[in-house]
């Protein structure tokens, strides 16, 4: 008890912060409305993707 288990850490080698940021808030919004069906997120994020951020990437299904 108390020690740090040491091991292979996969971290992001992604050094665009807006990018890591876009797969945050898209995560959050997917977990948000699997937990809560009737929850908007999901729908807001990937417009919002689709509509003002086109070459970061795109959803091709939730």
């Amino acid at each position: 008890m108390g020690e740090t288990q040491r091991g292979n850490h996969e971290q992001a080698t992604d050094a665009d912060p807006e990018r890591l940021g876009l797969v945050q808030r898209l995560t959050w919004a997917y977990l948000r409305t699997a937990l809560y069906p009737e929850d908007s997120t999901w729908a807001e994020a990937s417009a919002a993707l689709s509509a003002h951020e086109p070459a970061q990437g795109r959803i091709e299904s939730k």
